[in-house]
Protein backbone atom coordinates (compact mmCIF):
# COMPACT_ATOMS: atom_id res chain seq x y z
CA UNK A 1 0.00 0.00 0.00
CA UNK A 2 3.36 2.61 0.48
CA UNK A 3 4.33 1.96 -2.96
CA UNK A 4 0.85 2.42 -4.28
CA UNK A 5 -0.02 5.78 -2.48
CA UNK A 6 3.65 7.03 -3.97
CA UNK A 7 2.47 6.17 -7.81
CA UNK A 8 0.46 9.39 -7.63
CA UNK A 9 2.91 11.47 -6.51
CA UNK A 10 5.43 10.18 -9.12
CA UNK A 11 2.87 10.71 -11.99
CA UNK A 12 2.09 14.01 -10.40
CA UNK A 13 6.25 15.67 -11.03
CA UNK A 14 5.84 13.66 -14.44
CA UNK A 15 2.75 16.12 -15.53
CA UNK A 16 4.68 19.08 -14.09
CA UNK A 17 7.64 18.26 -16.56
CA UNK A 18 5.40 17.49 -19.05
CA UNK A 19 2.96 20.52 -18.63
CA UNK A 20 6.68 22.59 -18.83
CA UNK A 21 7.02 21.27 -22.46
CA UNK A 22 4.51 21.54 -23.49
CA UNK A 23 3.86 25.38 -22.43
CA UNK A 24 7.02 25.89 -24.92
CA UNK A 25 5.09 24.14 -27.80
CA UNK A 26 1.88 26.14 -27.06
CA UNK A 27 -1.05 26.99 -24.68
CA UNK A 28 -3.34 24.63 -26.13
CA UNK A 29 -0.98 21.68 -25.04
CA UNK A 30 -0.32 23.05 -21.81
CA UNK A 31 -4.24 23.34 -20.98
CA UNK A 32 -4.54 19.17 -21.96
CA UNK A 33 -1.65 18.34 -19.71
CA UNK A 34 -3.52 20.74 -16.64
CA UNK A 35 -6.46 18.39 -17.40
CA UNK A 36 -3.83 15.13 -16.90
CA UNK A 37 -2.53 16.80 -13.11
CA UNK A 38 -5.96 17.47 -12.13
CA UNK A 39 -6.98 13.75 -12.69
CA UNK A 40 -3.92 12.76 -10.92
CA UNK A 41 -5.09 14.79 -7.79
CA UNK A 42 -8.25 13.61 -7.75
CA UNK A 43 -6.69 10.33 -8.10
CA UNK A 44 -4.59 11.05 -4.35
CA UNK A 45 -7.98 11.36 -2.57
CA UNK A 46 -8.86 8.05 -3.31
CA UNK A 47 -7.22 4.50 -1.78
CA UNK A 48 -9.00 2.45 -3.53
CA UNK A 49 -6.56 0.33 -5.82
CA UNK A 50 -8.58 -0.41 -8.62
CA UNK A 51 -10.25 2.57 -8.98
CA UNK A 52 -7.39 4.27 -8.18
CA UNK A 53 -5.10 2.35 -11.29
CA UNK A 54 -8.55 3.09 -13.58
CA UNK A 55 -7.98 6.90 -13.36
CA UNK A 56 -4.06 6.41 -13.34
CA UNK A 57 -4.36 4.89 -16.82
CA UNK A 58 -6.96 8.01 -17.96
CA UNK A 59 -4.16 10.27 -16.94
CA UNK A 60 -1.93 8.12 -19.06
CA UNK A 61 -3.46 8.35 -22.34
CA UNK A 62 -4.35 12.49 -22.07
CA UNK A 63 -0.64 12.68 -22.08
CA UNK A 64 0.12 10.53 -24.40
CA UNK A 65 -2.47 12.53 -26.75
CA UNK A 66 -1.30 15.97 -25.78
CA UNK A 67 2.04 14.35 -26.92
CA UNK A 68 0.85 13.48 -30.58
CA UNK A 69 -0.65 16.59 -30.67
CA UNK A 70 2.30 18.37 -29.63
CA UNK A 71 4.24 16.33 -32.52
CA UNK A 72 1.39 17.02 -34.96
CA UNK A 73 1.48 20.75 -34.41
CA UNK A 74 5.48 21.04 -34.74
CA UNK A 75 5.24 19.05 -38.16
CA UNK A 76 2.84 21.33 -39.89
CA UNK A 77 2.73 21.12 -42.34
CA UNK A 78 1.94 17.15 -43.04
CA UNK A 79 -0.26 17.32 -45.85
CA UNK A 80 -1.52 20.17 -49.00
CA UNK A 81 -2.53 23.63 -48.00
CA UNK A 82 -5.99 25.20 -49.96
CA UNK A 83 -5.21 29.03 -50.79
CA UNK A 84 -8.80 30.53 -51.79
CA UNK A 85 -8.73 33.65 -53.95
CA UNK A 86 -11.47 35.60 -53.70
CA UNK A 87 -11.03 36.53 -57.56
CA UNK A 88 -11.44 34.63 -60.99
CA UNK A 89 -8.90 33.02 -62.68
CA UNK A 90 -7.00 34.86 -64.91
CA UNK A 91 -6.70 38.21 -63.19
CA UNK A 92 -4.02 40.00 -61.26
CA UNK A 93 -5.11 38.40 -57.93
CA UNK A 94 -5.15 34.66 -59.36
CA UNK A 95 -1.31 35.29 -60.79
CA UNK A 96 -0.16 36.73 -57.85
CA UNK A 97 -1.76 33.83 -55.97
CA UNK A 98 -0.35 30.97 -58.16
CA UNK A 99 2.93 32.41 -57.83
CA UNK A 100 2.50 32.62 -53.82
CA UNK A 101 1.59 29.07 -54.01
CA UNK A 102 4.42 27.92 -56.41
CA UNK A 103 6.96 29.63 -54.14
CA UNK A 104 5.23 28.36 -50.80
CA UNK A 105 5.03 25.02 -52.02
CA UNK A 106 8.88 24.65 -52.80
CA UNK A 107 9.53 26.26 -49.30
CA UNK A 108 7.36 24.32 -47.23
CA UNK A 109 7.44 21.13 -48.87
CA UNK A 110 3.90 20.74 -49.54
CA UNK A 111 1.50 21.36 -52.09
CA UNK A 112 -0.25 24.83 -52.34
CA UNK A 113 -3.31 24.59 -54.01
CA UNK A 114 -5.21 27.63 -55.68
CA UNK A 115 -9.28 27.18 -55.59
CA UNK A 116 -10.72 30.67 -57.07
CA UNK A 117 -14.10 31.56 -55.27
CA UNK A 118 -15.44 34.71 -56.95
CA UNK A 119 -18.69 36.08 -56.23
CA UNK A 120 -20.84 38.66 -53.90
CA UNK A 121 -17.85 41.20 -53.79
CA UNK A 122 -15.24 38.96 -52.48
CA UNK A 123 -17.54 37.49 -49.60
CA UNK A 124 -18.55 34.19 -51.10
CA UNK A 125 -14.70 33.19 -51.41
CA UNK A 126 -13.93 34.76 -47.85
CA UNK A 127 -17.20 33.15 -45.65
CA UNK A 128 -15.92 29.39 -46.85
CA UNK A 129 -12.38 30.29 -45.40
CA UNK A 130 -14.15 31.80 -42.36
CA UNK A 131 -16.14 28.59 -41.40
CA UNK A 132 -13.00 26.75 -41.99
CA UNK A 133 -10.96 24.62 -39.84
CA UNK A 134 -8.79 26.58 -37.58
CA UNK A 135 -5.61 24.16 -38.72
CA UNK A 136 -3.44 26.35 -41.71
CA UNK A 137 -4.62 24.04 -44.37
CA UNK A 138 -7.30 26.62 -45.28
CA UNK A 139 -6.14 29.76 -46.38
CA UNK A 140 -7.39 32.92 -48.06
CA UNK A 141 -5.96 35.37 -50.35
CA UNK A 142 -7.79 38.70 -49.39
CA UNK A 143 -8.01 41.87 -51.37
CA UNK A 144 -8.58 45.33 -49.75
CA UNK A 145 -12.30 45.23 -50.84
CA UNK A 146 -12.96 41.95 -48.90
CA UNK A 147 -11.26 43.52 -45.16
CA UNK A 148 -11.35 47.27 -45.49
CA UNK A 149 -14.29 48.40 -48.04
CA UNK A 150 -17.14 45.86 -47.96
CA UNK A 151 -17.84 46.67 -44.26
CA UNK A 152 -18.84 50.21 -45.14
CA UNK A 153 -20.14 48.70 -48.46
CA UNK A 154 -22.72 46.38 -47.27
CA UNK A 155 -25.36 46.43 -44.33
CA UNK A 156 -24.99 43.02 -43.51
CA UNK A 157 -22.11 40.76 -44.02
CA UNK A 158 -21.26 36.88 -43.38
CA UNK A 159 -18.20 37.34 -41.75
CA UNK A 160 -16.27 40.30 -39.99
CA UNK A 161 -12.73 40.87 -41.01
CA UNK A 162 -10.87 41.18 -38.09
CA UNK A 163 -13.21 38.63 -35.67
CA UNK A 164 -13.55 35.95 -38.43
CA UNK A 165 -9.85 36.15 -39.59
CA UNK A 166 -6.32 36.03 -38.18
CA UNK A 167 -4.13 38.20 -40.40
CA UNK A 168 -0.97 36.53 -41.56
CA UNK A 169 1.45 38.65 -44.42
CA UNK A 170 0.48 41.85 -46.61
CA UNK A 171 1.93 40.17 -49.81
CA UNK A 172 1.38 43.01 -52.16
CA UNK A 173 -0.46 46.22 -53.60
CA UNK A 174 -0.98 48.14 -56.87
CA UNK A 175 -1.64 51.16 -56.66
CA UNK A 176 -4.31 53.20 -59.29
CA UNK A 177 -3.33 55.06 -61.77
CA UNK A 178 -5.19 58.51 -63.04
CA UNK A 179 -5.15 57.96 -66.87
CA UNK A 180 -7.26 59.78 -69.37
CA UNK A 181 -7.82 59.70 -72.63
CA UNK A 182 -5.33 60.75 -75.72
CA UNK A 183 -8.36 62.83 -76.64
CA UNK A 184 -7.65 65.21 -73.82
CA UNK A 185 -5.54 67.49 -73.65
CA UNK A 186 -3.42 67.78 -70.68
CA UNK A 187 -0.05 66.54 -69.94
CA UNK A 188 -0.15 66.30 -66.26
CA UNK A 189 -2.33 66.81 -62.82
CA UNK A 190 -1.88 71.03 -62.59
CA UNK A 191 -3.38 70.78 -66.29
CA UNK A 192 -5.42 68.22 -65.38
CA UNK A 193 -6.91 69.84 -62.57
CA UNK A 194 -7.31 73.20 -64.31
CA UNK A 195 -9.44 71.98 -67.06
CA UNK A 196 -12.08 69.39 -64.50
CA UNK A 197 -12.54 72.94 -63.08
CA UNK A 198 -13.22 75.33 -65.60
CA UNK A 199 -15.45 72.46 -67.06
CA UNK A 200 -17.71 71.00 -63.79
CA UNK A 201 -20.10 67.69 -64.56
CA UNK A 202 -18.39 67.90 -68.36
CA UNK A 203 -16.52 65.22 -67.68
CA UNK A 204 -16.14 61.85 -66.34
CA UNK A 205 -14.58 58.72 -65.53
CA UNK A 206 -15.13 54.75 -65.88
CA UNK A 207 -15.19 51.79 -63.31
CA UNK A 208 -15.45 48.10 -63.32
CA UNK A 209 -18.65 48.87 -61.54
CA UNK A 210 -20.21 50.43 -57.97
CA UNK A 211 -18.13 49.95 -55.31
CA UNK A 212 -14.95 48.83 -57.02
CA UNK A 213 -11.78 50.40 -55.87
CA UNK A 214 -11.36 52.28 -59.28
CA UNK A 215 -15.06 53.63 -58.32
CA UNK A 216 -13.47 54.75 -54.54
CA UNK A 217 -10.33 55.78 -56.19
CA UNK A 218 -12.31 58.46 -58.46
CA UNK A 219 -14.33 59.09 -55.66
CA UNK A 220 -11.63 60.31 -53.03
CA UNK A 221 -10.03 61.78 -55.94
CA UNK A 222 -12.79 64.27 -56.66
CA UNK A 223 -13.19 64.71 -52.76
CA UNK A 224 -9.62 65.76 -52.47
CA UNK A 225 -9.47 67.61 -55.47
CA UNK A 226 -12.95 69.43 -55.36
CA UNK A 227 -13.70 68.97 -58.49
CA UNK A 228 -17.26 67.33 -60.32
CA UNK A 229 -16.25 64.56 -62.49
CA UNK A 230 -19.20 62.00 -63.32
CA UNK A 231 -19.19 58.03 -62.30
CA UNK A 232 -19.90 56.07 -65.38
CA UNK A 233 -19.64 52.21 -64.02
CA UNK A 234 -19.29 49.24 -66.00
CA UNK A 235 -19.00 45.60 -65.50
CA UNK A 236 -15.51 44.72 -66.04
CA UNK A 237 -12.14 46.63 -65.86
CA UNK A 238 -11.80 45.59 -69.49
CA UNK A 239 -15.38 47.46 -70.38
CA UNK A 240 -14.01 50.14 -68.13
CA UNK A 241 -10.26 50.64 -69.73
CA UNK A 242 -12.19 49.93 -73.93
CA UNK A 243 -14.21 52.75 -73.32
CA UNK A 244 -11.06 55.18 -72.35
CA UNK A 245 -9.44 54.49 -74.90
CA UNK A 246 -12.30 54.56 -77.34
CA UNK A 247 -12.63 58.23 -76.07
CA UNK A 248 -16.36 57.23 -74.38
CA UNK A 249 -15.07 58.60 -71.17
CA UNK A 250 -12.61 60.78 -70.27
CA UNK A 251 -10.88 59.26 -66.90
CA UNK A 252 -10.32 56.21 -65.38
CA UNK A 253 -8.71 54.63 -61.72
CA UNK A 254 -7.00 51.73 -62.86
CA UNK A 255 -4.31 49.35 -61.55
CA UNK A 256 -3.21 47.82 -65.11
CA UNK A 257 -2.72 50.51 -67.24
CA UNK A 258 0.86 49.44 -68.08
CA UNK A 259 0.56 47.95 -71.71
CA UNK A 260 -1.79 50.70 -72.58
CA UNK A 261 0.77 53.18 -71.60
CA UNK A 262 3.60 52.53 -73.13
CA UNK A 263 1.64 51.79 -76.20
CA UNK A 264 0.53 55.45 -76.58
CA UNK A 265 -3.60 54.19 -76.23
CA UNK A 266 -3.70 55.84 -72.98
CA UNK A 267 -1.90 58.84 -71.47
CA UNK A 268 -1.08 58.65 -67.71
CA UNK A 269 -1.10 61.23 -65.66
CA UNK A 270 -0.06 60.04 -61.85
CA UNK A 271 0.07 56.87 -59.73
CA UNK A 272 -2.04 57.05 -56.60
CA UNK A 273 0.62 55.80 -53.88
CA UNK A 274 2.82 58.15 -51.81
CA UNK A 275 6.12 57.14 -53.07
CA UNK A 276 7.08 56.38 -56.72
CA UNK A 277 6.16 52.63 -57.40
CA UNK A 278 8.81 50.00 -57.98
CA UNK A 279 7.31 48.66 -61.04
CA UNK A 280 6.55 52.04 -62.95
CA UNK A 281 9.15 54.77 -61.45
CA UNK A 282 9.21 57.73 -64.14
CA UNK A 283 5.44 57.43 -63.44
CA UNK A 284 5.03 60.46 -60.91
CA UNK A 285 2.56 60.43 -57.79
CA UNK A 286 -0.60 62.07 -58.06
CA UNK A 287 0.35 63.36 -54.26
CA UNK A 288 3.89 65.20 -55.53
CA UNK A 289 2.01 66.57 -58.52
CA UNK A 290 -0.36 68.61 -56.18
CA UNK A 291 -2.58 66.46 -54.40
CA UNK A 292 -0.80 65.62 -51.10
CA UNK A 293 -1.71 62.62 -49.02
CA UNK A 294 -3.76 61.18 -52.09
CA UNK A 295 -3.50 57.46 -52.07
CA UNK A 296 -5.53 54.21 -53.50
CA UNK A 297 -3.66 51.04 -53.67
CA UNK A 298 -5.47 47.55 -54.15
CA UNK A 299 -3.24 45.25 -51.87
CA UNK A 300 -3.48 40.91 -51.72
CA UNK A 301 -2.45 39.50 -48.23
CA UNK A 302 -3.34 36.01 -46.81
CA UNK A 303 -5.57 35.55 -43.97
CA UNK A 304 -6.45 32.55 -41.97
CA UNK A 305 -9.57 31.68 -39.85
CA UNK A 306 -9.14 33.46 -36.09
CA UNK A 307 -8.68 30.80 -34.42
CA UNK A 308 -5.61 29.13 -35.98
CA UNK A 309 -2.43 28.41 -33.57
CA UNK A 310 -0.14 31.72 -33.31
CA UNK A 311 2.75 28.88 -34.22
CA UNK A 312 1.01 27.95 -37.49
CA UNK A 313 0.69 32.40 -38.23
CA UNK A 314 4.42 32.63 -37.83
CA UNK A 315 5.82 29.57 -40.06
CA UNK A 316 3.62 30.85 -42.97
CA UNK A 317 4.02 34.84 -42.22
CA UNK A 318 7.90 34.02 -42.17
CA UNK A 319 7.46 31.32 -45.46
CA UNK A 320 5.78 34.37 -47.31
CA UNK A 321 8.24 37.17 -46.85
CA UNK A 322 10.96 34.61 -47.83
CA UNK A 323 8.94 34.09 -50.80
CA UNK A 324 9.18 37.93 -51.24
CA UNK A 325 12.83 37.66 -51.30
CA UNK A 326 12.98 35.58 -54.42
CA UNK A 327 13.62 37.06 -57.89
CA UNK A 328 10.63 34.52 -59.32
CA UNK A 329 8.14 36.36 -56.86
CA UNK A 330 9.01 39.60 -57.38
CA UNK A 331 9.46 39.77 -61.25
CA UNK A 332 6.19 38.29 -61.36
CA UNK A 333 5.03 40.96 -58.85
CA UNK A 334 6.18 43.55 -60.92
CA UNK A 335 4.85 42.27 -64.14
CA UNK A 336 1.10 42.58 -62.14
CA UNK A 337 2.12 46.59 -61.55
CA UNK A 338 2.68 45.55 -58.00
CA UNK A 339 4.55 46.11 -55.34
CA UNK A 340 6.03 43.69 -52.34
CA UNK A 341 4.95 44.51 -48.89
CA UNK A 342 5.42 41.74 -46.43
CA UNK A 343 5.85 42.59 -43.22
CA UNK A 344 4.18 41.36 -39.24
CA UNK A 345 0.82 39.82 -39.08
CA UNK A 346 0.50 43.17 -36.26
CA UNK A 347 1.14 45.32 -39.44
CA UNK A 348 -0.81 43.71 -41.33
CA UNK A 349 -3.62 44.21 -39.03
CA UNK A 350 -2.94 48.15 -38.50
CA UNK A 351 -3.30 48.28 -42.53
CA UNK A 352 -7.09 46.80 -42.19
CA UNK A 353 -7.77 48.69 -39.61
CA UNK A 354 -6.36 52.11 -41.10
CA UNK A 355 -7.95 51.51 -44.52
CA UNK A 356 -11.41 50.36 -43.07
CA UNK A 357 -11.76 53.43 -41.27
CA UNK A 358 -10.01 55.74 -44.63
CA UNK A 359 -12.50 53.96 -46.89
CA UNK A 360 -15.84 54.48 -44.36
CA UNK A 361 -15.23 57.94 -44.75
CA UNK A 362 -15.12 58.47 -48.76
CA UNK A 363 -18.06 56.08 -48.66
CA UNK A 364 -20.03 58.01 -46.35
CA UNK A 365 -19.04 61.65 -47.72
CA UNK A 366 -19.66 60.59 -51.35
CA UNK A 367 -22.54 58.40 -51.10
CA UNK A 368 -21.12 55.81 -52.68
CA UNK A 369 -23.33 52.29 -52.71
CA UNK A 370 -22.97 48.79 -53.82
CA UNK A 371 -25.25 49.06 -56.82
Amino acid sequence: MQLVSCIPYGYFYVSIALNGLCFRLGKSFFNINAIATSITFFCMTRMTLSLYFKRLLICLLVNGASSNLAFAQTDYPNHAIKLVCVHAAGGSADALSRVLADRLSKLLGQSVVVENKPGAGTMLGATQVANAPADGYTVLMASVTTLSINPSLYAQMSYHPLKDFAPVALVAQTPSVLAVSPSVNVKNLKELLELLKANPGKYNYSSPGQGTSAHLAGALFTSMAKVDVVHIPYKASASAVLSLMSGEVQMTFENSLVPFSKSGKLKPIGIASLKRSLSWPELPTIAEQGLPGYESTVWYGVVAPSATPSDIIKKLNDTINQALGQKEMLDKIKSLSGDPVGGTPESFTERIKADTYKWAQVIKTSGVTSE
